[in-house]
């Protein structure tokens, strides 16, 4: 584990908490110096660990829901304040580092959620594969009963 990914209890300080650099991603992506205390109830976010007597921002996580976001390289965490309905999309600097930073957020009490696709209800009651139409790499629809009594694998190639 990194100092960056445990703070101070990583590098032989304070065991009870966790702190490191997290990028807040937003309309300017900005690093900011995050804490969690055991027994506090509270995210602190500082601009830089320089500056921890005078928090920026601080996130009521007993009341807030957490998801991870593995899609984005490195992870990112998405936290959602229910009580002020305010989100804030945190980015570890890599995969290691997310997981000391979940756990001590489930040891506040926050909701740590898997992440939920939507679901068509034509899927969500499919038996198979053959009644849907899929567009093909030409962008053409194909109906997938083409494919009946072969071996298929289906591959997402799609990107935003």
């Amino acid at each position: 584990m990194s100092c960056s990914a445990g703070g101070k209890a990583a590098c032989g300080g304070d065991p009870n908490s966790t702190s490191g650099y997290l990028k807040k991603k937003g309309f300017v992506d900005v690093d900011r110096y995050y804490s969690i205390k055991k027994g506090d109830p509270h995210m602190y976010c500082y601009k830089d660990e320089s500056q921890t007597w005078r928090a920026v921002e601080k996130i009521n996580l007993s009341t807030s829901k957490v998801l991870t976001d593995f899609g984005m390289s490195p992870p990112a965490l998405l936290i959602e304040e229910e009580a002020t309905n305010s989100k804030w999309l945190l980015q570890t600097s890599d995969e290691e580092e997310i997981l000391p930073w979940l756990k001590s957020m489930e040891q506040t009490g926050v909701q740590c959620l898997e992440p939920q696709e939507k679901i068509c209800d034509q899927a969500e009651c499919a038996s198979n594969i053959y009644g849907f139409e899929v567009g093909d790499i030409d962008g053409s629809n194909v109906k997938l009963d083409k494919y009946k009594g072969y071996v298929t694998l289906i591959v997402n190639v799609a990107s935003e």
